[in-house]
């Protein structure tokens, strides 16, 4: 069953070997720190697929946070390469047998923040997974009982 909070846990464990102090998941400080990543969960849509199963898509926000704009360019670069090892392929959930797909990465320039001395650079995320449709469960039958007649009009 697809779940927001591993699917944030995960997209954190694929970034973690960019190099940053701290990563925010799902929440984001009052006071921006530079070298940190925010991942969130922005949204998400149903679509059919098979008669079994039905797709969802779903938007994550990755943010860096960093002392200035060449520095945001520069972390961002990394982020999208790994990430982009990632896009079209399937990855395994962190903690369960699901999967999800990423699609598309999208940056945008870099800004400053309300936060004084730190920027930020904005990358959006598009990922996809399966889910199967609820089934009908039925009571199954405990016992069996037979008669056999023999010789018979």
């Amino acid at each position: 069953m697809a779940d927001i909070i591993k699917e944030i846990d995960t997209i954190g464990d694929l970034l973690a070997t960019v190099g940053v102090t701290r990563f925010y998941k799902q929440d984001l400080p009052l006071k921006y720190v530079a070298n940190t990543i925010g991942v969130r969960w922005q949204g998400d849509s149903d679509g059919e697929f098979t008669q079994a199963a039905y797709e969802i898509s779903r938007i994550y926000q990755v943010i860096y946070f960093g002392n200035n704009e060449v520095d945001c360019i520069n972390k961002a670069k990394m982020i999208r390469s790994k990430l982009s090892d990632y896009l079209s392929k399937k990855v395994k959930l962190r903690g369960s047998d699901d999967y999800m797909t990423l699609e598309s990465f999208n940056m945008s320039a870099p800004f400053k923040t309300d936060t004084d001395g730190v920027y930020a650079v904005v990358g959006v995320l598009n990922a996809s997974m399966l889910e199967a449709y609820a089934k009908p469960t039925y009571t199954k039958m405990n016992e069996v009982i037979t008669t056999i007649i023999e010789g018979g009009n």
